[in-house]
């Protein structure tokens, strides 16, 4: 056992996992359904279904994909008050519902244009 390598001794590196094998990917939405015996409610005054049975959830990366916002930015927009709060889906996740963000981009495109 002077200084020869073990066969079969390996690398502490070569057993760490990568990160992203840790966590899922949370860029994937979530979509709830909810029984068919409910009752759907009509669509809102403000234009937006109401139907729980068409809710769909975004996780962060979605959002920041579809805003093109970076996620200091959605969060100070949240606390103004000028973008939808997210749902909380448990202790440690956040997802917002994805007819809302449409319709505050639909809004931005719109009051973009109109000012111009």
């Amino acid at each position: 056992m002077s200084g020869a390598p073990l066969e079969n001794a390996a690398s502490p590196a070569r057993f760490r996992r990568k990160r992203s094998e840790y966590r899922r990917s949370s860029a994937r939405s979530v979509t709830k359904k909810m029984p068919h015996s409910e009752e759907r409610p009509e669509p809102g005054s403000d234009g937006m279904s109401t139907n729980l049975d068409d809710v769909t959830f975004l996780r962060l990366p979605e959002v920041k994909a579809i805003t093109g916002l970076s996620k200091t930015s959605v969060y100070a927009l949240i606390r103004g008050k000028s973008f939808p709060a997210p749902v909380r889906l448990g202790p440690r996740a956040v997802a917002w519902v994805r007819s809302e963000v449409r319709q505050w981009t639909l809004e931005r495109v719109h009051a973009s244009r109109s000012a111009a």
